[in-house]
């Protein structure tokens, strides 16, 4: 299914890189065990990569890339979902903010 160039620039973007950019942009200003709206992850692919209207399938293509963006931050234990399904800033990401090359560090994390 042929999707619009915002989606295809999304979708071709390296998601190691993309989940360490999304990662800053997130947590910038985030004490670490605070906590943030996971909700932060989607509206920073809007204001990356275009703000689709949330009708199928675009919102659901968006769901999907900021899933796979926490679950990248989880397995490298830089942040973690609460029952409640808000993020909360780990200690090694506190460190990965600090980070001169936030990709590069992110990359070693996984």
């Amino acid at each position: 299914m042929p999707y619009n160039t915002d989606i295809e620039a999304m979708l071709d973007a390296d998601v190691v890189a993309l989940a360490a950019t999304t990662f800053v942009a997130v947590f910038t200003g985030v004490g670490l065990g605070e906590e943030t709206a996971s909700g932060r992850v989607r509206k920073h692919l809007r204001a990356t990569f275009g703000n689709p209207r949330w009708s199928a399938p675009d919102g659901r293509i968006y769901d999907a890339v900021a899933l796979q963006t926490i679950l990248l931050w989880e397995r490298a234990g830089v942040a973690g979902r609460m029952l409640s399904g808000v993020l909360q800033l780990l200690p090694r990401g506190a460190r990965l903010l600090d980070a001169p090359d936030p990709i590069a560090a992110l990359r070693e994390l996984l």
